[in-house]
């Protein structure tokens, strides 16, 4: 049965259905349905090693999987345009510089918009005119964020973001990510829990091969994610 939750003014973006994926003669996921709906922020956590970066790269078409995924009834193809995700790895051009790297990333813009750049306040100009393969882990993950809000995409997938974060970007992340879930589906995963509790709009757990939806936030928010976690793998 699809784990399915309506919302008034938005309408189904994903769906999943009978999805598994197999390492090893092993599952990593197994038979997984789910909706995802626009307009929100779905965080999915789970322990380290359970699958949750497979999951994402399954929806990307970077894995092979057994199922059905479509993106408003069709195909990944079509909806390829319209997604943007940020991983550790992301897949710069090193050569180039984060500038440069911007324009091919966001369309080849003939002219940058500089002032939102600025207003962003992650990564100077001086830094951007730099080579990214000088970037650090913590300048790659706000060049990619920059990409993203520049091109405000229709799906949005995030594996960790808050990873190589100071506190002061990390609040600038936060208020773009509300400001960006107004058009978009933004898909996530990570550890840092206390980063999503107060700006997921769903909340969803992976565990034995796994995915369940949590009914958090109609349930006044009872107790952090960390004790919503540890519940629910006392009852699965």
């Amino acid at each position: 049965m699809i784990t399915q939750y309506v919302f008034k003014g938005v309408h189904e973006m994903i769906k999943i259905e009978n999805l598994s994926k197999v390492y090893s003669k092993t599952y990593i996921l197994k038979n997984i349905e789910l909706e995802f709906f626009d307009n929100r922020l779905h965080f999915i956590m789970g322990s380290n090693g359970c699958g949750k970066t497979t999951f994402l790269k399954c929806l990307l078409g970077l894995e092979k999987y057994d199922g059905t995924i479509t993106f408003e009834g069709k195909g990944l193809k079509s909806a390829k345009p319209d997604i943007f995700s940020i991983f550790d790895d992301v897949p710069f051009y090193n050569e180039l510089s984060g500038f440069q790297n911007i324009k091919i990333i966001t369309g080849n813009l003939k002219v940058l918009n500089m002032t939102q750049i600025d207003d962003l306040h992650l990564l100077t100009n001086k830094k951007l005119a730099e080579r990214v393969k000088n970037y650090s882990l913590g300048e790659r993950k706000k060049l990619a964020f920059i990409c993203a809000v520049l091109r405000k995409p229709k799906y949005l997938i995030i594996d960790e973001i808050s990873n190589g974060l100071d506190i002061e970007t990390l609040e600038i992340v936060t208020e773009q990510l509300a400001f960006l879930k107004e058009n978009t589906l933004i898909l996530a995963t990570g550890h840092h829990l206390a980063f999503y509790k107060d700006i997921a709009d769903e909340i969803l757990v992976h565990h034995n091969q796994t995915i369940q939806q949590i009914d958090y936030y109609n349930n006044d928010r009872q107790g952090d994610l960390y004790e919503v976690y540890t519940r629910y793998k006392s009852y699965s």
